[in-house]
């Protein structure tokens, strides 16, 4: 999949343009994680819809092979429910992609336990919670098993252990070559990814690895703190994830001088190491 100078234009009621996307270009790779982030307006929600082909462009191209399946889970869970039931949103999903009822049965189970949602398929969606209905939206999108996964905000609705199951889910699936667009405000979910891809006013602004984004290498051969610039991460004032900011606080005080993690568990790893050098 490839945007090639996508445009997205409003008329304000100024009679301005509002310029929402302002010429991304993008190139995905087979069984890549990508995460968009940005500050709230910058165009994160916009670029999804396009992506997904909910949003038409005002310019540049949208190219996508047609033997590709794009599934994608916008940030309102109301706003893609089709079906009345469990059952019928299901169906809707399914049935383009085959005919066999009982093929779509098989992948209904499949994708609801991947997910961990037991619920019967008569079940009315309306009596779900909204992080339920999240939950629902992004089982069905897994049930097509979908070559590009496009999730904006798939957490803001869940709890930690169901945030949790999303991302291991998101793991497994890309390692089995699918590809996730991940987009999000919450920086500490943007750790696990493959690559970075920072919005700001419609524009591409970073796109490249985590480590990068969030760590701004030495200019100088000396290392010292104050040597350190600022990341591309606190240049957009993005609050960095707590066990960056903890990286940094470390920094400062002279120790983990060439480390970069991001994740709790290679924080620790890296003090450890330090502590024992």
């Amino acid at each position: 999949m490839i945007l090639e100078d996508a445009r997205v234009y409003y008329a304000s009621e100024a009679g301005q343009v509002r310029k929402a996307l302002d010429g991304i270009s993008l190139t995905l790779y087979q069984g890549e994680w990508i995460s968009i982030v940005g500050a709230n307006g910058s165009g994160k929600s916009t670029l999804a819809g396009v992506l997904i082909g909910f949003t038409p462009l005002s310019g540049g191209v949208r190219n996508i092979s047609d033997e590709l399946t794009v599934r994608g889970v916008l940030q309102q869970p109301d706003a893609q429910v089709l079906g009345d039931t469990i059952e019928e949103e299901f169906h809707f999903a399914l049935s383009p992609l085959m005919d066999s009822v009982e093929e779509q049965l098989e992948l209904r189970q499949d994708a609801l336990h991947t997910v961990g949602l037991q619920y019967p398929p008569e079940k009315a969606i309306s009596q779900l919670s909204g992080g339920q209905k999240q939950l629902l939206n992004i089982t069905v999108a897994l049930a097509a098993k979908p070559d590009v996964l496009i999730l904006d905000e798939p957490t803001a609705m869940l709890d930690p252990e169901a945030r949790d199951r999303i991302e291991a889910i998101v793991q497994k699936i890309t390692q089995r070559g699918t590809t996730v667009i991940w987009i999000t405000h919450h920086l500490e979910e943007a750790t696990l990814c493959d690559r970075i891809i920072a919005i700001e006013r419609g524009r591409c602004v970073y796109n490249g690895a985590p480590e990068s984004f969030y760590y701004e290498k030495e200019t100088k051969e000396k290392t010292t703190w104050e040597n350190v610039q600022l990341s591309p991460c606190e240049r957009l004032g993005l609050e960095p994830p707590f066990t960056v900011k903890t990286a940094l606080l470390l920094k400062q005080k002279g120790m983990l001088p060439e480390a970069m993690p991001l994740r709790p568990e290679q924080l620790a790893k890296e003090v450890a190491r330090w502590r024992f050098n």
